[in-house]
């Protein structure tokens, strides 16, 4: 009795129990940024991690540190691998051949363009990576995804941060600015709706962008928007095999990236009640407000504003970058 006592402490036990009080401090920050983001209208991932940042001295407790590392990896590896139930092919196939083809367009260039303006300016090529995927694909959720397949110790915390902290913004002014925008240029509602969608970083900036000018500008916005969204199956799979096909140090198996894509095909195929696809899309984003929380705990306010303004111009190039493409590609294929 005592020998199988001891060998759960070793096995699972001991390593729970090192973990809770960091894991429960998070938990709670998650929460406490869902409280106010539900009360105030602001986002909730941002919330969660300024309130991170308010307990970064905590973070190098020797009592809080193994839990907060575990949430800052494992859990948003989880939050990942449910990210897949929010999409499927269906989406490619509702919005037509003209935001396809926009997409398809845009992205590879700013995904390229990402990595040679970061070089320009000398920063490191994975936060250069993080940067044009989070402008390309879909702002926070993008960015904390490509890190999680991003091999060990090639990316620092506050890197990550500051392309979160950037694109966040962005995407903010861009839902404000962009609207009356194209309403000057003479773009059409279902125009208008395109190139926000092709254009705005998160799906729900995107969409709340397209409702302010019209329910037909909000629906094609919102679709367009989970085109982009959609690409980011493959795009973690292709990165995830050229990032670690090098990798010396010790395997990481990409498990979290096999639960990514059953549950994006159980999506397309509609083999998920709709009750279990919107469970699971909920705790992929209170895994990754989990994550939040921990990230920034583990970043000092002082070491992300020392990256100076290289990071926030790269993803303000990128930005303008990504408008001008979706405008090009939008005049090159229209009929």
């Amino acid at each position: 009795m005592n020998h199988t006592l001891r060998a759960l402490d070793t096995h699972w036990w001991a390593p729970a129990r090192l973990r809770y009080p960091g894991v429960a401090l998070c938990v709670v920050l998650a929460l406490a940024g869902s409280f106010l983001a539900n009360h105030y209208g602001a986002p909730a991932l941002v919330l969660v991690l300024l309130l991170g940042f308010g307990f970064a001295s905590q973070a190098a407790d020797t009592r809080l540190r193994p839990g907060v590392e575990f949430c800052s990896r494992q859990v948003l590896r989880v939050g990942i691998a449910l990210l897949g139930a929010r999409i499927g092919v269906e989406q490619l196939m509702t919005v037509g051949n003209l935001p396809l083809l926009m997409v398809l367009t845009c992205t590879p260039i700013i995904i390229g363009s990402g990595l040679l303006f970061g070089h320009w300016l000398g920063l490191p090529r994975m936060q250069s990576l993080v940067a044009g995927v989070a402008v390309a694909i879909c702002g926070v959720s993008a960015a904390v995804a490509v890190a999680a397949v991003i091999p060990q110790g090639k990316l620092e915390d506050r890197r990550l941060l500051g392309v979160v902290v950037g694109v966040t913004a962005l995407g903010t002014l861009s839902m404000l600015v962009l609207p009356p925008l194209f309403g000057l240029l003479g773009y059409s509602d279902p125009q208008t709706g395109m190139l926000l969608g092709a254009s705005i970083h998160d799906v729900a900036q995107a969409a709340g962008a397209g409702y302010l000018v019209s329910d037909t500008a909000g629906d094609i916005a919102t679709l367009t928007k989970l085109l982009r969204v959609a690409l980011l199956a493959p795009l973690l799979l292709l990165l995830g095999a050229l990032l670690n096909r090098n990798n010396t140090g010790k395997a990481e198996h990409p498990w979290f990236l096999l639960g990514f894509v059953t549950l994006f095909g159980m999506n397309s195929l509609g083999w998920l009640p709709n009750d279990i696809r919107q469970a699971l899309a909920s705790t992929s984003l209170a895994c990754l407000m989990v994550t939040m929380a921990a990230l920034g705990m583990r970043t000092s306010l002082s070491a992300l504003i020392a990256q100076g303004w290289k990071p926030f111009a790269l993803l303000a190039v990128l930005s303008g970058l990504l408008l001008i493409s979706a405008m090009t590609s939008m005049a090159i294929y229209s009929p």
